[in-house]
């Protein structure tokens, strides 16, 4: 069974470190794929990937170390089903809300008696040896991320981080943000509730991880004890640097 080397190093205290991608390019997903990233984020819910493209872009990490998470469009049970029959070894899961949410999220990752996770996909052999082996160990190879993106949810933070199968709470800091200024908050309320989850991963041991925009933001929730780390996403590194390489052809050529 291959071992998900991220999980290990995420249960034994580590920072784990990986990007996301957004545009549904398995070439693309492939490059990245061999740089050596502890896991990478494919983006289902915002990204532009289809079934097809996700299922190609997962099949370039099977023989190297790097896990592949993706990030599912909701809680349904069918979905993080077919993601996971599709070889990911980890999936991501939006908007949950309190511990309930996290517990039927949990069911639907994993095989009993942990769960009610559906035994099936052709892939799976290549990932476990045989699938009788690949069923008797993924519960222990799969990482399970839940999403905390809103101010109940994070009222709610300790008790979802409690629920036997989360390995990380994910803050989604944009929507954090959007639903803090709903309720009439600002900026200095967000960092108030980001680093409110900070100190709820300490008490309880589970992982807590953000999306970091800049190297600095990453070092400094790095600092405040955040140990799952986003850093990159494919769309904004391009315009980046294609916008560097415009501004040296303003200067070369004289605009």
């Amino acid at each position: 069974m291959r071992r998900n080397q991220a999980l290990v190093k995420q249960r034994a205290g580590r920072t784990t470190l990986g990007p996301a991608l957004a545009y549904d390019s398995p070439d693309l997903a492939e490059q990245i794929a061999h740089l050596g990233f502890d896991w990478v984020w494919l983006d289902w819910q915002h990204g532009q990937f289809t079934e097809a493209t996700l299922n190609n872009a997962l099949a370039r990490f099977l023989m190297l170390d790097s896990a592949p998470i993706v990030r599912v469009k909701s809680h349904e049970p069918g979905t993080i089903n077919r993601v996971l029959d599709m070889g990911a070894m980890g999936v991501m899961v939006p908007m949950v809300q309190n511990a309930a949410q996290a517990a039927e999220i949990v069911r639907a990752t994993y095989y009993p008696p942990e769960g009610m996770r559906s035994a099936g996909g052709v892939r799976l052999e290549l990932i476990g040896g045989t699938f009788e082996e690949y069923a008797a160990r993924a519960n222990d190879e799969i990482m399970l991320v839940v999403m905390v993106e809103t101010e109940e949810a994070i009222a709610n933070v300790r008790e979802i981080m409690r629920v036997p199968g989360v390995d990380v709470v994910l803050i989604g800091p944009f929507d954090l943000l959007t639903d803090v200024r709903a309720k009439g908050g600002d900026k200095a309320r967000h960092e108030q509730l980001v680093l409110e989850v900070a100190a709820a991963s300490k008490e309880t041991g589970t992982p807590a991880g953000y999306v970091c925009e800049t190297r600095e933001m990453a070092e400094r929730r790095i600092g405040q004890g955040f140990r799952f780390i986003n850093y990159g996403l494919d769309h904004f590194v391009l315009l980046g640097g294609m916008r560097e390489i415009r501004e040296l052809a303003r200067e070369w050529t004289g605009g």
